[in-house]
């Protein structure tokens, strides 16, 4: 898997978590939902959106390599 699907991967992945933890809060809507939520899910956003980042960093990086390297086949 390239690392442009593995990043879509990810924030795919969160959109999923949180349409599943907005379906539960439905059913689930206490202070301990709304504490979940904004300690453990929120912060996913920032951190998913860090990691993106730094894969679009690190494709930079390996596309840079192989031009360099003259390994640009791949």
């Amino acid at each position: 898997m390239g690392l442009n699907a593995s990043k879509a991967n990810l924030v795919d992945a969160l959109k999923q978590l949180r349409i599943a933890v907005d379906r539960a809060r439905m059913d689930w809507d206490d202070e301990t939902a709304r504490r979940f939520v904004r300690e453990v899910i929120d912060p996913l956003d920032a951190a998913v959106l860090h990691a993106a980042k730094g894969m679009d960093h690190v494709g930079e990086v390996m596309a840079r390599v192989r031009r360099e390297c003259g390994d640009d086949d791949r």
